[in-house]
């Protein structure tokens, strides 16, 4: 099960406008032969819809990407602050 749940996921990744290429990690070959039978795949309109909706991030998920916290992770434990703060 978890091999055709990553073709569907690469299949939808490779839909993406903009996408040319999406990155794989297989570790044995079994993995990297699973994944490349995804190539053929192809998604409809409805199933592409649902994965969309369903991995869309949470309203204001971008704005946490900001928090001090991960500035200063980011930033190796430094305090940066942005214009104005």
């Amino acid at each position: 099960m978890a091999g055709v749940v990553a073709q569907v996921a690469l299949a939808w990744a490779m839909a993406k406008p903009g996408v040319t290429s999406p990155l794989i990690g297989a570790r044995t070959v079994e993995q990297l032969t699973g994944n490349l039978a995804a190539a053929p795949l192809t998604l409809d309109h409805e199933q592409m819809a649902r994965l969309d909706e369903v991995s869309a991030p949470p309203p204001g998920f971008s704005a946490g990407l900001a928090s001090l916290a991960i500035r200063r992770m980011v930033f190796g434990g430094r305090d940066v602050r942005g214009w104005g703060e």
